[in-house]
């Protein structure tokens, strides 16, 4: 972790309406034959809106399947239309360095 101070000033836009992104993963059942390591991973995905964050931590915790993980985004509309979603919590188990 890194740490530095910073003037809170240079915010130039706030939103007390975020709107989150979970992805809920969960591997198949497992097969004897297939070490869990090599088994895939499928998800679902949910928006979540009217809620913070530790509320929306809250329902992706309570929503897991046995086993599974979540994956907790931050989304905002860009200017060009296009959506940008940053990671605040939880692992992606799809990924290389997860």
């Amino acid at each position: 972790m890194e740490v530095s101070p910073v003037d809170e000033r240079d915010v130039t836009i706030e939103d007390d309406h975020p709107v989150f992104r979970v992805y809920m993963w969960s591997q198949p059942f497992p097969d004897v034959h297939v070490p869990p390591e090599r088994a895939g991973w499928w998800n679902y995905a949910y928006e979540l809106k009217e809620c913070d964050v530790h509320q929306a931590i809250a329902w992706a915790q309570d929503n897991l399947a046995e086993g599974g993980r979540y994956t907790l985004y931050v989304c905002y509309r860009r200017e060009d239309g296009r959506l940008t979603a940053v990671r605040i919590a939880g692992t992606e188990p799809t990924r290389i360095d997860s």
